[in-house]
C-alpha cells in the first residue's frame, strides 16, 4: 500500500491562480504567445456563440452563419484537442503550428482507421 507523504505545500499569499493561468485555455501553462484563430460552420456557431471560452476571446459572425473565434494563448496543446472535438465543424486558420499539429493528428487517425478496415 502506498502512503501519502506528510509534507504539505504552502501556497504563497500573493499567488493568484487566474493570473498564473491567464494565457492558458484551461490549465496547461505555456511560455509562448499564440494568436489562435478558428473558424466554425453554422452548426457549431450556434453552440460557440453564447459562451465565454476564454478571457481574450473575440467572436466574429461571418457570412452564411459561420463564425470566427480569436484567442490569445500561451500554448496550443489544449486547444488542439478542443478543435479536434468539433470534428469537421471547426477549422484552424492560425497559427501554422496548430494547423500542423491538427493535420498530423488527423493523418494518424486516417492511417489507423484505414488499417482497421482491412
Amino acid at each position: 500500500m502506498r502512503r501519502l507523504p506528510r509534507e504539505r505545500f504552502k501556497r504563497p499569499c500573493d499567488f493568484d491562480p487566474d493570473e498564473y493561468l491567464r494565457g492558458s485555455f484551461t490549465v496547461f501553462k505555456g511560455k509562448d504567445d499564440y494568436e489562435v484563430v478558428i473558424e466554425f460552420d453554422a452548426w457549431a456557431t450556434d453552440l460557440i456563440r453564447g459562451r465565454k471560452w476564454h478571457p481574450s476571446q473575440e467572436f466574429t459572425e461571418l457570412p452564411k452563419g459561420y463564425s470566427r473565434l480569436r484567442l490569445r494563448l500561451n500554448n496550443i496543446e489544449e486547444i488542439e484537442r478542443w478543435v479536434l472535438s468539433w470534428g469537421l465543424h471547426a477549422a484552424v486558420v492560425r497559427p501554422n503550428a496548430l494547423v500542423n499539429r491538427v493535420r498530423q493528428t488527423v493523418a494518424g487517425l486516417v492511417e489507423r482507421y484505414a488499417n482497421a478496415a482491412s
